[in-house]
């Protein structure tokens, strides 16, 4: 059985721009524009605010979602 893909989405509008998601998961994550995050080149899919990740970041993904104090992060798998 293959693993199912991680999939990382950032609401940029709710986003307020703590920074947490830099410090959980900085491989994924990124600055961008106004400082507000994006996903980087290497995992981005649809824009810069949907991923693909693979399994072995999961828990650091997660770590972000838990930790984001705007709930602008969601993380899951399809």
């Amino acid at each position: 059985m293959g693993l199912v893909p991680v999939r990382v989405k950032i609401d940029r509008e709710r986003c307020v721009v703590a920074h947490f998601c830099f410090f959980y998961a900085a491989t994924v994550f990124i600055p961008g524009e106004g400082g507000k995050p994006v996903i980087s080149p290497e995992y981005a899919v649809n824009g810069v605010s949907e991923g693909v990740v693979p399994d072995e970041l999961y828990e650091q993904v997660k770590e972000a979602e838990r930790h984001c104090p705007s709930r602008a992060i969601k993380v899951y798998r399809e």
